[in-house]
């Protein structure tokens, strides 16, 4: 039978002895004598016998209690008779095969007991209580590997806490002890009971157990402990302290309740301060789901690996929840979540970091998750990705077949280049974005009644190769609040007529065949239209009202979409016009993001019509990255006003301001186009009426064999551009132009337009076109600005051709280069960045092509003929023209009456010209004004009757400060005129300079003017 013993006060030796528990408990003294002293009280200061390393050194502080050892010393009872007691202990530990038991009064009364001296507590033995005990001990707390902890509730810490603090349940600790907390052994609480180990570092390799309570391992200086009405307890991290770690590398276990680890550090930013490589479990129990949370704070690193369950299998109730939480949390590869339920629904996982990043396996270890990890725990629980501060980045493959869901959430963009995959019934992937969704892989969800969710702040953008696919019976999409209409097969598509103001998305592919009716009717679509990345094929869609297309019209939205390998026929008769293209007749609204291919688009429509690839009529629409190629066609008839690879006719109106931007076209324009000044065939657009056109391009061709564009504007990019703006675009189109046409490798016709920062690299190609330029064919007061041109341009019965702009009627270029190669006719004025400049302003522009004409001709390396001003210009490419006329290595005719004036000139080029021909190394026939110029070119000509200048052939005008060097080739046979400086001159030339062997000539042939201060 075991012995009970008590304290007794000694009073010859003035402390406590161990005595039978029988004996008295008085103390005697001359003060209070007969005063009754129980054992409880811990008055003494005097210690307890250590000899079987039981709690030695006791004080009381506060409250009831006596203590008892019995079993041969091995075990120590402390028996509470107050709520709460304090007690100071000089050591406290247990050793194996030791046993310290508390007997509270009810589970939820404390025991508070703090260790002054210092050692630290080593329990190797067994503690039980049925209440809760905290244990405070700044030395540290190690509870070894057959340590045995059975209590209502334990605290550990190795933060002290004020008394008055404990006495009034304020449970704050704090203090900054680097000593560690270990738990190695088994530590169970009571049903609905607490654990918590506090301090800078605490480590589980043991089991720690709390059914239907809360296991909270927490490392900080400062910390809060609440309970609530059940006595649950809630911990949070007040202080921050150096070095700071809670890890698991065992079990910790709160089934119907919570586990806890948390810390925060005020050490190096991202630091481990969790790091979980054991198992917890927080199962379902009696209906009530488990949490576990594992929180870094705003500056500590979580490493989260092991197993983590919260699971209701094989009971009733929900799963739990799981979260995983740090300013850089990494989810190892190996980890594994569980959150099923048998009998009620999937808990859920929760990933958070400052900014979230998901890559394959292979990926660097910084990653927030792996895709695969992802994938395998997608199987067994929700997930949710969250940023506190950055985007959320998925760059790897993530797959699944259960129902569960996946969701993205992110203080900034969300940005899915992977790939997501689901085929479960029900599963569902949800991306919440403060700011833009971006989505450049694929994202597939083919299980039954499956769903799509995107929330964000300012849009979401579909990558051009990204696709949507919602192909599970019962599929749905919601975005922003809204629910869609999901499109899965013709007869749904066809049906959207019924709905033109509802919100359609494309769920999958349709490949449909035979006839179908243009959406809308005589009507416009005005919902929203998101084709999430889908195509429609096969289709041969006709319409009887004035507007065909896929849709009649548009004033909506229409977004994400491809077409492919469909035939768009416009039939309409009657009065009034028409409007034709592959997708919308006639758009108000906004197209994004939709491209085409194999599309064949042709008009039979017996009224005026105008006909697009994409678009017949964008009225104030805004258009932004959309594409019509692969082997496209667009036709017009002998009523089609405007022709355009991608759309017909771009109008700014009433109706708003027209835009084209990001867009592209590769098409083939051919048929007829009706005669119109205003009207007009281009590679991208036939006519832009004030229109905004940006960063978009076209290649193909324009016109052909089997086209007939008499008398119209052909170019490029835009046949004609009226009011409009161009920026940043450019074409490589094959651009062919019949008699009397204005072609241009960019712009058939530009008036009083701007165009910027452009480019064209294709071939221009005339049959008696009136203008013909690389880059424009007719320039009516519009400016180009930091443009140029490569190719070639060529017709050889045409009227003004220009390696820039064939036709340059009071526009202004402010940089430009070409080099294109410029090739023309007889009758013409040819010029290797301008036929023709009349009235036009050109500054800091260099043509470098060769540059040849027929007879008759104005042929210049720079400018055929030009009424207007050059400054700052070079030409450098080799210029020859044709019997009878006037050639020049940078103008062939400068002007009339000394109005236009070139200053700062320089010709490179060799120049030649044929019989009867007037040849200057800078100009041949010069009205105008000339300073500051330099010809460096060789000159020569045909034998008979020609005239050659090393400035000037024929100077009628004002030639000041320039000089001469290129060498010249003359005929002493009589019939040739020449002279270093100028042929014939009938004008006045002053302070200039031959020099090289351009002075082994006379100054001048002929001299029927003022030649003064020339020098040699």
């Amino acid at each position: 039978m075991n012995k009970m013993y008590a304290l007794v006060w000694n009073q010859a030796l003035a402390c406590w002895n161990v005595a039978h528990e029988g004996a008295r408990r008085r103390r005697k003294s001359g003060a209070r004598k007969g005063m009754v002293v129980a054992a409880v009280s811990l008055l003494g200061v005097g210690a307890m016998s250590s000899a079987f390393a039981l709690p030695t050194g006791n004080t009381h502080v506060s409250g009831e209690a006596n203590i008892l050892t019995f079993n041969d010393g091995k075990e120590m009872s402390i028996n509470q008779k107050s709520d709460k007691l304090i007690t100071n202990w000089n050591d406290f530990s247990v050793a194996k095969g030791e046993k310290v038991s508390f007997h509270q009064p009810t589970k939820s009364s404390v025991a508070l007991n703090r260790v002054v001296g210092t050692n630290a507590s080593n329990i190797q033995g067994r503690i039980d209580a049925n209440g809760q005990v905290f244990l405070v001990n700044p030395n540290g707390v190690v509870f070894g590997q057959g340590a045995q902890v059975n209590v209502g509730g334990l605290v550990a810490s190795t933060r002290d806490i004020a008394n008055k603090d404990f006495e009034a349940g304020k449970y704050n600790f704090s203090g900054s002890s680097p000593a560690e907390i270990i738990n190695s052994g088994s530590i169970i609480a009571d049903q609905g009971g607490n654990v918590a180990l506090l301090g800078t570092s605490v480590r589980n390799d043991g089991v720690i157990q709390a059914q239907m309570g809360r296991v909270a391992l927490g490392a900080g200086d400062k910390f809060t402990l609440n309970f609530d009405g059940n006595n649950l307890l809630n911990l949070q991290v007040e202080g921050a302290a150096v070095d700071a770690l809670v890890k698991n590398g065992g079990l910790l276990k709160a089934d119907g309740g919570q586990v806890l680890m948390t810390a925060k550090s005020a050490g190096a930013m991202l630091q481990t301060v969790v790091n979980n490589q054991g198992t917890i479990e927080a199962n379902t129990l009696r209906g009530t789901a488990g949490k576990i949370t594992l929180d870094g704070g705003d500056m500590g690193k979580v490493l989260v690996g092991g197993a983590m369950t919260a699971s209701a299998i094989g009971t009733v109730g929900n799963g739990g929840a799981i979260e995983t939480k740090g300013a850089n949390t990494e989810v190892q590869l190996a980890t594994r979540v569980n959150t099923q339920a048998s009998n009620g629904q999937t808990g859920s996982w929760k990933i958070t970091s400052s900014e979230v990043k998901v890559n394959p396996t292979a990926a660097s270890g910084s990653d927030t998750a792996y895709a695969d990890t992802l994938s395998n725990n997608l199987a067994t629980t929700n997930i949710e990705l969250a940023s506190s501060v950055g985007d959320v980045a998925v760059g790897g493959p993530v797959t699944w077949n259960s129902g569960n869901q996946l969701k993205l959430s992110s203080k900034g963009d969300i940005k899915v280049d992977g790939g997501l995959a689901s085929s479960g019934i029900k599963a569902r992937v949800e991306m919440n974005a403060e700011k833009a969704i971006q989505l450049n892989g694929n994202l597939t969800l083919s299980g039954a009644n499956a769903s799509l969710g995107m929330n964000h702040g300012s849009g979401y953008a579909l990558g051009q190769n990204a696709k949507v696919t919602l192909s599970g019976t019962g599929a749905s999409f919601d975005s922003n609040g809204a629910l869609y209409n999901v499109i899965q097969n013709t007869a749904q598509l066809q049906a959207v007529s019924n709905n033109l103001n509802g919100l359609h998305v494309l769920g999958t592919d349709i490949k449909g065949y035979g006839n179908f009716k243009s959406i809308g009717g005589n009507g416009a679509f005005a919902g929203v239209f998101d084709g999430l990345g889908n195509t429609i094929s096969g289709f041969t869609v006709t319409n009887t009202g004035p507007m065909v297309g896929l849709f009649a019209g548009n004033s909506g939205s229409i977004s994400n979409l491809k077409l492919a390998n469909m035939t768009v026929s416009g039939s309409t008769s009657g009065t009034g016009f028409s409007y034709i293209g592959g997708l919308v007749g006639r758009n108000t609204g906004t197209l994004t993001n939709v491209s085409a291919t194999g599309l064949r688009v042709n008009t039979n429509a017996s009224n005026t019509n105008v006909v697009g690839g994409l678009v017949g009529f964008n009225a104030g629409g805004a258009i932004d990255r959309v594409s019509v190629g692969g082997n496209s066609s667009v036709s017009g008839n002998g009523y089609s006003t405007s022709v355009g690879g991608l759309v017909g006719e771009n109008v700014s109106g009433v109706s708003g301001f027209a835009s084209i931007t990001n867009s592209l076209a590769n098409v083939a324009i051919g048929g007829y186009l009706a005669r119109t000044f205003g009207g007009g065939a281009g590679g991208l657009v036939g006519t832009n009426k004030g229109g905004y056109i940006a960063d978009s391009s076209s290649s193909g061709s324009v016109g052909g064999n089997s086209c007939v564009y008499v008398g119209t504007n052909m170019g490029g990019l835009i046949g004609y551009n009226q009011a409009g703006t161009v920026e940043r675009s450019s074409s490589s189109a094959a651009v062919r132009g019949n008699g009397a046409s204005n072609i241009g490798g960019l712009i058939g016709f530009n008036a009083n337009s701007t165009v910027k920062d452009s480019s064209f690299s294709g071939t221009v190609k005339g049959f008696g076109s009136a203008s013909a330029g690389g880059l424009i064919g007719y320039n009516q007061s519009s400016t180009l600005k930091e443009v140029n041109t490569s190719g070639t341009v060529y017709d050889g019965s045409g009227t003004h051709v220009g390696g820039l702009v064939g036709q340059n009627f009071y526009g202004t270029m402010d940089t430009a280069e070409v080099q294109a190669n410029v090739t023309a006719g007889a009758n013409s004025n040819t010029g290797g960045l301008i036929g023709s400049n009349y009235g036009g302003y050109v500054s800091h522009a260099v043509a470098r092509g060769k540059v040849v004409a027929g007879n008759n001709s104005h042929v210049g390396g720079l400018v055929g003929y030009n009424d207007g001003d050059l400054k700052s210009v070079e030409a450098s490419g080799d210029v020859r023209g044709g019997t009878n006329s006037f050639v020049g290595g940078l103008v062939g005719t400068n002007g009339r009456n000394l109005v236009s004036v070139i200053e700062t000139a320089t010709a490179k080029g060799a120049v030649y010209g044929d019989q009867r021909s007037v040849i200057g190394g800078l100009i041949g026939q010069n009205y105008g004004k000339v300073s500051n110029a330099l010809s460096l070119g060789a000159l020569s000509g045909s034998y008979y009757y020609t005239k050659l200048g090393g400035l000037v052939g024929l100077n009628m005008g004002q030639v000041d400060q320039s000089r001469a060097s290129g060498k010249i080739n003359f005929s002493n046979n009589g019939l040739q005129t020449y002279g270093g400086l100028v042929g014939v001159n009938y004008g006045t030339m002053d302070n200039n300079a031959v020099l090289g062997q351009a002075a082994q000539v006379p100054l001048a042939g002929l001299n029927y003017g003022s030649i003064t201060n020339t020098h040699r």
